[in-house]
């Protein structure tokens, strides 16, 4: 979907920041007396502050905007079955709290998110953010989703949280608005604004406990209203491999993704007794990190089981790439914090050999700087981007609490 003129805007402050209003309509193509207005607006709405000057060519200096950082914070949380990574950001999207807690496992819908809500509240007293300044809560989520409905679309973790009105659920709770979000296309979200990206159209491969795909295009998120535009981990790469929940067989999932490795592991005795591994769906990126662990420090069979996935894994980045006509792919998640430079010499490789891309410009295959938070990120900025901001009641929410010397 197009980004609306006040939104992107605020994203080219959010990015290029400081920056003159010149600059701004030259960026975004608009005319000078569009960017008057518009900046207007978001100076009205305390949106943006103008925060010193900087000498032009011609005439007087040009005076500089940026994001007023306590305009709105945001909570961005990434929910899977072995992780929740919860964060609280301000409006440029810069992270003032983090936390890392068990995933969901079995736990019911209500009683996970009940628990969730109050860790929030706790992160959100720490850190000393006004609630009246929280503008909402981005979910980020494994697909397929239903994000106008806010809810997962499959039986994963368990059968109770399939159709579970997740977002309705969690606004009640916290009073607070709640949006549903893919957690690879968050991840894209988190790389774009807060990374060290040089380019505004690439793919993200994740991997958690799963593995998922988003792709940016033109500064703008490739999707819909399911938030399942990108399933790359639900390609098929064996025709003779196992059959993957999704019903297909071979997908990137069950042949390269963390669980699969870890139930190769599980399989050769001698291996899951040396390493300690449980084996527990819970456990799948500890037990996943314990074989990285021990691939870096000589252990034969943990490299083996871990190079056959990196290897399948390019070939799942090949085929994202070939589809888009990419030349950037970043990889991101939690299983890859540790892991990610193993995966992308894989990928890059493959990239350098397969890759159509490659015939008219460098490709590349990056591991990101904050593979284990980019998506809870992402969630956050899902929502400082969303209309959320420009609504009418919000809008004048944030008037009420403004300081005097903004």
């Amino acid at each position: 979907m197009a980004t609306t003129t006040p939104a992107l805007v605020l994203d080219l402050i959010r990015t290029a920041g400081p920056v003159s209003r010149v600059e701004l309509a030259q960026r975004a193509g608009l005319t000078a007396a569009t960017i008057t207005n518009i900046v207007r607006d978001l100076l009205a709405g305390g949106l943006v502050r103008e925060t010193g000057r900087r000498p032009g060519a011609i005439g007087s200096p040009r005076r500089l905007l940026e994001l007023a950082a306590d305009a709105w914070y945001a909570v961005g949380v990434q929910l899977s079955r072995s992780t929740t990574t919860t964060v609280v950001t301000d409006f440029t999207g810069r992270q003032l709290a983090g936390t890392r807690s068990p995933g969901v496992g079995d736990g019911p819908p209500q009683v996970t998110l009940t628990a969730l809500a109050a860790h929030v509240e706790h992160l959100l007293t720490a850190t000393a953010v006004p609630r009246e300044r929280v503008l909402g809560l981005g979910l980020v989520t494994h697909g397929p989703q239903d994000r106008e409905r806010g809810m997962v679309l499959t039986s994963q973790p368990t059968r109770a949280w399939q159709r579970f009105p997740l977002t309705t659920t969690l606004a009640g709770l916290l009073a607070l608005p709640v949006l549903l979000e893919n957690d690879a296309t968050a991840a894209a979200v988190g790389e774009q604004w807060t990374g060290s990206l040089d380019v505004d159209t690439f793919g993200v491969v994740w991997v958690g406990g799963g593995i998922g795909g988003g792709v940016v295009l033109g500064a703008e998120s490739f999707g819909g209203p399911t938030a399942n535009p990108v399933e790359i981990g639900h390609v098929p790469l064996d025709p003779a491999g196992a059959v993957c929940g999704c019903g297909n067989r071979g997908c990137a999932e069950v042949t390269a993704g963390p669980a699969a490795v870890v139930a190769r592991a599980m399989a050769d005795r001698r291996v899951r007794t040396r390493l300690r591994l449980s084996g527990r769906l819970d456990d799948t990126l500890s037990d996943f990190e314990k074989l990285v662990v021990a691939s870096g420090q000589g252990d034969g069979a943990a490299a083996d089981l871990l190079r056959a996935s990196a290897e399948r894994l390019a070939d799942a980045v090949v085929t994202l790439m070939n589809l888009f006509d990419l030349d950037t792919v970043v990889l991101s998640g939690p299983a890859l914090v540790t892991a990610g430079p193993l995966y992308a010499e894989a990928a890059t490789r493959a990239a350098e050999r397969g890759a159509l891309a490659r015939l008219l410009r460098p490709v590349r295959v990056l591991v990101s700087p904050d593979a284990g938070t980019a998506a809870a990120v992402g969630g956050a900025l899902v929502v400082l981007r969303s209309p959320l901001v420009h609504a009418e009641p919000v809008v004048a929410a944030r008037q009420k609490v403004l300081p005097m010397n903004t």
